[in-house]
């Protein structure tokens, strides 16, 4: 049922630099489709990206204010980036845009921590 992995990369800004914090994680699912978009008077293509962390690819998750960029931990919040398959470590966000990895900047996190603990999830969107 979650048969995919994906790289979430953390974004953590200090005051003199910014660094990647890297995490593969299993038991994910992800959906990419394409859609038509509006744009002036034509029309544009945009990639529309959904991933669900389950209950299995939680374990290592740690919400963002306790998050403090241990080596087997990982959060998602507005902006960190996931990349889906798996990836090497990154120095820059160009590294990806040079790549052709299908990848995105986390826009929405929906924590469903709710109810039976086989049914948590938590599912991103750009």
């Amino acid at each position: 049922m979650f048969p995919n992995v994906v790289t979430v990369f953390n974004v953590i800004k200090s005051k003199d630099s910014i660094t990647y914090h890297r995490q593969i994680v299993k038991d994910v699912f992800f959906n990419k489709d394409k859609i038509i978009s509006q744009d002036g008077k034509g029309e544009k293509y945009a990639s529309v990206y959904n991933v669900i962390f389950s209950n299995v690819a939680l374990k290592k998750w740690v919400n963002k204010q306790e998050f403090s960029g241990e080596e087997d931990t990982y959060t998602l919040k507005e902006n960190d980036i996931i990349v889906l398959g798996e990836y090497n470590n990154i120095s820059d966000l160009s590294d990806l845009q040079k790549s052709n990895a299908d990848y995105f900047l986390i826009k929405t996190v929906s924590e469903n921590l709710y109810g039976e603990e086989d049914l948590q999830n938590i599912e991103v969107t750009n």
